[in-house]
């Protein structure tokens, strides 16, 4: 094997701990999903978002897509229902015009409780629930399963990173 210019030995790599993580923990999430008879989407993009190299910066993440998720969740509910309420036209000008300035409270709460770094995600599961729940019968329902599909691909991401260690490597 070649040294690199600390000396230490450099060989090829084929899977790190952490692509063997995020596997283990999206194949658990296409199973809760098979037995919630869900679709798996947003648990296993939480799972594949949350997974880190360590427990502790793990946690820090989750800790951040935690918290997003709920403001995107409650943003979104309360978007869907205004919609509804108002008799909106969906997928039209005034439909992105509402979704597009409701951005601007939902950044502005990720700042104001000091949680910046959810700012993406609470963006993201707000539009995942006001986007794409057309169609349903109860957009309620849709809204508190994308937060619980989400959270679910958090803890479990969480779950996995923390009870699988890399091995030992010796010297």
């Amino acid at each position: 094997m070649e040294e690199n210019k600390n000396g230490e030995k450099k060989g090829k790599k084929i899977i790190g701990m952490r692509v063997v993580k995020t596997v283990i923990a999206s194949y658990i999430c296409f199973l809760l999903s098979y037995f919630r008879n869900t679709s798996p989407f947003y648990s296993v993009i939480a799972a594949i978002l949350s997974m880190q190299t360590d427990q502790d910066s793990s946690l820090k993440v989750g800790k951040s897509r935690m918290v997003g998720t709920i403001i995107g969740g409650i943003y979104g509910f309360v978007v869907i229902h205004l919609i509804d309420f108002l008799n909106i036209g969906i997928f039209n000008n005034i439909h992105y015009l509402i979704l597009s300035l409701f951005l601007i409270p939902i950044i502005y709460t990720n700042v104001y409780i000091k949680y910046p770094s959810s700012t993406y995600i609470s963006c993201v599961v707000f539009l995942s629930i006001t986007v794409s729940h057309i169609g349903d019968t109860n957009p309620m329902y849709f809204a508190i399963n994308r937060v619980i599909d989400t959270m679910i691909g958090i803890v479990v991401s969480l779950i996995v990173n923390r009870y699988l260690k890399a091995p030992n490597k010796k010297s």
